[in-house]
């Protein structure tokens, strides 16, 4: 017969269209409601409000910054469709009944998924169509040609968009034969790969002394679709002028077309997958065999790491030495989760003769641990060569007093570069003193360095001990620490004295001065003009050039003021002048730059406290230094 040879049966399409009106017609209400409907509302608010027709197009405009909600509801309504459309396929009477018709499997295929892709597309089609003129009724005719593109931008982006969760839903679809299964695989292969790489992370940092991941890497960004393509699909300013107007636009227009050619892949991929289907396999969890030791071994894997991570943390067993602990809580969830899908496979609970199955994936993930464990490829040792540093960022708690000059920089600096990473290396060389040995301080240290290959690396210590009686010792982490301090000349650099050059002073506070009578700390605004509180900085400078401030210790004072660390700082606001400079051939406006410099007073500090006192400053009933007897 003629249909017998059909890639194509009209009839079923335009049943399954009209068997499924509920889910098309939502899908189309939901968006006239959010975009003619509510352009329509906006529009008479703001003729009420007598907005100017500049306005109108701008607002119009903003129809584009839906799309980002807009990536999520095709995410939900994509696996709805294909739920609908191949919802015979877990049923074995349904099943048999549809592939007993006089049909082609490509035919039986195609004319479910274009009924499913139509409920999705045609609804944005005619909302395209009502917006377009609503546009035209509200906008001005002189401001067609910049608010109405903005119509044809999102139903090309939302197109493509349902195009790529559809196609990825109805891929899924092929692999089960359960329908509440569906929107799980689905869920979980959207995010897979980011949920996994935090679960490796994870695991890797309680493994790993130091060991710190503060980036997501672009594969996994890649393979999480749902995020990439919200941040594609973003439509703002991109902070240029052309001729006075904003220019806007999609961030990544190119990612969505990438996934909707990717969404083509996997309708195809589904085709091939459902002529091989058995009809048979209608209410297995998994319905094609080869993927069945996937879905096993995937299971038991990734619950091995989720459920062996999670439950070292919700029980606090992370705050002790919990390397075993941890290694015994990952092998026995990958055990439960080996043999809760040999139940989901088998729909029995007698699945102990499994035993083999389950030893091997327990030998896997034993092997995965004890790579960590004895760190084989020297993960906690490593510590770049300072000659393949391109740059790095650095941030270390450590000295006092805590104000500016802390070890907060991100620099190309060779010297710099190198000090830090004999920092690095002192922390490294003795990691076993942290968490076993009370130190008489303690300093941490974050940095994230970017190698010569393109790569990048971090770590992040906390509370690594430091000792009094080691400040003299060269090579240790203390002596290395403290020679950072004591370094004059990064101390300045530091607190961004040359920075501010040429920037201008825009106000000073006197912060953390002691009230005596109400016993606390205030802050006083410094009400002088700005040609005194320029005369206060070049105070500063001067004491600072004479060594009397910007003086660091790594520990506080062991006999004698133990409250220096609760002296006063002066905070100075700096602004850098507003510029317009070039870029690629357009005027910008740079953003306002700003600059705060923070330096802790002393008592040694004779050209700035003479200032202060000249100035009646801090005043009456304050004390500048606290100290026990105040």
């Amino acid at each position: 017969m003629a249909s017998g040879t059909s890639c194509f049966n009209s009839a079923l399409y335009r049943k399954t269209l009209t068997r499924f009106w509920p889910l098309w017609t939502l899908w189309g209400v939901l968006w006239l409601l959010l975009l003619p409907l509510s352009q329509l509302s906006r529009y008479f608010d703001w003729v009420r409000e007598g907005r100017s027709d500049s306005a109108l197009v701008e607002n119009f405009q903003e129809i584009l910054s839906l799309q980002e909600v807009g990536v999520w509801l095709a995410a939900l309504v994509g696996v709805l469709a294909a739920m609908a459309v191949f919802s015979y396929l877990y049923s074995a009477r349904s099943a048999c009944m549809m592939h007993a018709l006089p049909l082609r499997r490509e035919g039986l295929f195609l004319s479910q998924y274009l009924a499913g892709l139509t409920m999705l597309v045609l609804p944005l089609a005619a909302v395209a169509l009502v917006t377009l003129a609503v546009g035209m009724a509200v906008v001005p005719s002189w401001g067609w040609g910049q608010a109405l593109p903005a119509v044809g931008i999102w139903l090309a982006c939302m197109s493509g968009v349902c195009l790529f969760f559809y196609s990825f839903a109805c891929f899924c679809a092929m692999f089960t034969g359960q329908l509440l299964a569906l929107p799980v695989f689905y869920a979980i292969l959207n995010w897979l790969a980011m949920v996994v790489n935090f679960l490796v992370t994870a695991l890797m940092e309680q493994f790993f002394y130091g060991y710190q991941a503060n980036y997501l890497p672009a594969w996994v960004e890649f393979l999480t679709p749902v995020s990439l393509l919200r941040q594609a699909c973003y439509w703002g300013v991109r902070d240029v002028y052309d001729d006075g107007a904003l220019v806007r636009g999609l961030a990544a227009p190119q990612f969505v077309a990438l996934y909707a050619g990717i969404g083509v892949v996997f309708a195809l991929l589904a085709l091939w997958v459902y002529r091989g289907r058995q009809v048979e396999s209608a209410g297995d969890v998994v319905s094609v065999p080869l993927v069945r030791p996937v879905f096993k071994y995937g299971v038991a894997l990734c619950s091995g790491l989720c459920l062996g991570v999670f439950t070292t943390q919700i029980l606090g067993w992370y705050n002790t030495d919990s390397t075993p602990v941890l290694v015994v809580c990952v092998l026995l969830w990958t055990a439960a989760g080996y043999f809760a899908a040999e139940m989901l496979l088998k729909k029995s609970f007698r699945v102990l003769r499994a035993w083999k199955g389950c030893a091997a994936a327990m030998a896997v993930m034993a092997f995965l641990c004890a790579v960590c464990v004895f760190d084989l490829f020297g993960v906690v040792t490593r510590v770049p060569d300072p000659d393949r540093v391109i740059s790095m960022e650095a941030d270390a708690g450590m000295g006092y007093p805590g104000d500016s000059g802390r070890l907060e920089l991100v620099t190309s600096d060779r010297e710099i570069i190198e000090q830090v990473t004999a920092l690095h290396q002192a922390m490294v060389n003795e990691r076993e003193r942290a968490g076993t040995e009370a130190g008489d301080d303690y300093i941490s240290l974050w940095v994230t360095y970017r190698l010569e290959n393109g790569s990048t690396l971090s770590r992040q210590y906390y509370s690594v001990p430091v000792f009094r009686d080691e400040i003299d010792r060269e090579g240790t982490l203390t002596w290395q620490a403290d020679q950072i301090l004591q370094d004059r000349t990064l101390t300045e650099q530091l607190y961004g004295f040359d920075k501010v050059e040429g920037w201008r002073l825009t106000e000073a506070d006197l912060y953390d001065v002691y009230q005596v009578q109400e016993d606390f700390w205030d802050s006083i605004y410094l009400e002088q003009s700005t040609a005194d509180l320029l005369r206060l900085w070049e105070a500063v400078r001067q004491d600072f050039r004479e060594g009397t401030l910007g003086n660091h210790s790594l520990f506080l004072p062991e006999d004698g003021d133990s409250t220096a660390d609760l002296w006063p700082s002066l905070q100075f606001y700096w602004e850098k002048p507003m510029e317009r400079e070039d870029y690629q051939g357009l005027t910008t406006t740079a953003s306002q730059e700003r600059e705060t410099v923070s330096i802790a007073l002393n008592p040694q500090a004779e050209h700035t406290l003479a200032w202060l006192e000249a100035h009646g400053l801090p005043g009456e009933g304050y004390a500048l230094f606290w100290d026990e007897e105040t």
